[in-house]
C-alpha cells in the first residue's frame, strides 16, 4: 500500500486541490489526514467536503476543535485567535458534524497517526526539540509516528542504541530497529521558508518515505483572505512559507 499524508490544510483550497491532484497523479492507495483541516484560510467548508469526500482517515487537530468551540481560545494567538471565531461563523452544519466525529489517533501497518504528539495527543504538545521526541518516542510502539502541527516537515530517526538524528535525506528507507517520527509539512500554510504545499508518501512495501512538494496559486488564496477582513499576515506569510 501506498500511502498520501496531509496535514495543516487549514481552509486553503487552491493548495488543496493541488495537492489532491499530485496525489492522484502518483497513484496513492489511500489518503490519510492528520488533521487541522480548517483554521487561517478562507474556506473552510469547502475544504472539509474535499476531505470528507477523499480521505480514508482524517483525525482531528487543534484549529479543528477549536472551531467547534472545544478548546479555549485564550491559548491561541491573536491572529489564529481571529480566525478561528471567523471560522466558527463560517462552518454549516455538515462541516461542523464531520468533524466532530474525528479521532485523536489512528494505527495502521505498524504506524501510528496523531495530529500534534503521541504524548498526550488531546493536549496538543509541539515536538520542537529532541527532547520533545524523547517523551514522544516513550509514548508510542509502533515503527513510525507521523504527525503535523508544526507546519515543518522533518523525520527523527531513533536507532537501536537510543541515539536520535534528524533526517531530510528524501526518499528515506525506514529500518529495522529503529524507530521514526515523520512530521508531513503543511499543505495550506508551510512554515519551512518554502510556500509550496508539503505532504508525504509512505510506501509500506518498501518502508519508504519522501516529502513531496507542490507549488500552487496562493495569489488567489491570499486574495480571498484579504477579503475575509482577517489580519494581512496571514495572507503574507503564504508567499514566503513562514
Amino acid at each position: 500500500m501506498r500511502y498520501g499524508l496531509i496535514s495543516d490544510i487549514h481552509g486553503n483550497l487552491e493548495a488543496f486541490d493541488q495537492v489532491l491532484s499530485d496525489l492522484d497523479k502518483l497513484k496513492v492507495d489511500a489518503i490519510l489526514c492528520l488533521g487541522d483541516v480548517v483554521g487561517y484560510g478562507p474556506d473552510p467548508n469547502e475544504c472539509v467536503a474535499l476531505v470528507q469526500k477523499h480521505a480514508d482517515v482524517c483525525l482531528i487537530g487543534n484549529h479543528d476543535e477549536a472551531s467547534l468551540g472545544r478548546v479555549d481560545l485564550e491559548l491561541f494567538n491573536y491572529m489564529a485567535r481571529e480566525a478561528i471565531e471567523w471560522t466558527m461563523r463560517q462552518l454549516n452544519k455538515e462541516s461542523k458534524d464531520y468533524l466532530l466525529d474525528r479521532p485523536y489517533t489512528h494505527a495502521f501497518e505498524e504506524c501510528l497517526m496523531v495530529h500534534a504528539s503521541p504524548d498526550e495527543p488531546r493536549r496538543w504538545n509541539y515536538i520542537l526539540s529532541l527532547d520533545d521526541a524523547a517523551h514522544s518516542f516513550a509514548a508510542f510502539e509502533q515503527h513510525v509516528c507521523f504527525i503535523g502541527h508544526s507546519h515543518t516537515p522533518w523525520v527523527i530517526d531513533l536507532n537501536p542504541e537510543g541515539r536520535m538524528q534528524v533526517r531530510q535525506d528524501y526518499p528515506i528507507t525506514l529500518q529495522d530497529g529503529h524507530r521514526y517520527l515523520i512530521n508531513v509539512g503543511s499543505v495550506g500554510q508551510p512554515r519551512d521558508r518554502n510556500p509550496a504545499a508539503a505532504f508525504g508518501v509512505f510506501d509500506a512495501e518498501k518502508k519508504e518515505y519522501i516529502l513531496k512538494r507542490s507549488p500552487y496559486g496562493f495569489a488567489k488564496t491570499q486574495k480571498k483572505i484579504r477579503a475575509t477582513g482577517l489580519p494581512s499576515f496571514l495572507a503574507d506569510r503564504l508567499a514566503t512559507g513562514q
